[in-house]
C-alpha cells in the first residue's frame, strides 16, 4: 500500500475518533447545562413567589397610606369650616 494513502487513512480514523469523542462530550455537557437550567427556573419560581409574597404586604400599606390621606384631608376640611363658622359668629 503507498504510504501516503495509508497516512490519510490512518489520519482520517483518528480524526473520525476525534469527532466522535467530541461529540459525545457536547452531548454530556449539554446535558449538564440542562440540568442546571431547570434547577435555576426552580429556584428562580421560589424566589418570585416570596418576592410577591413580601410586596402584597407593602402595597395594602400604600392603600391604608391612600384612605389616611384622604381622611386627613377630609378632616382639614370640617376643622375649616368649623373656623369659617367660628369667624362669621
Amino acid at each position: 500500500m503507498d504510504p501516503l494513502v495509508l497516512t490519510l487513512t490512518i489520519l482520517s480514523t483518528v480524526l473520525a475518533i476525534f469527532l466522535v469523542v467530541l461529540g459525545i462530550q457536547a452531548f454530556l455537557v449539554l446535558r449538564e447545562a440542562k440540568k442546571t437550567l431547570v434547577h435555576v427556573n426552580a429556584v428562580v419560581d421560589v424566589v418570585e413567589h416570596t418576592v410577591v409574597r413580601a410586596i402584597l404586604p407593602l402595597s395594602n400599606v400604600g392603600g391604608f397610606m391612600s384612605g389616611l390621606k384622604g381622611g386627613m384631608k377630609m378632616l382639614e376640611t370640617f376643622v375649616h369650616f368649623l373656623k369659617k363658622d367660628e369667624d362669621e359668629e
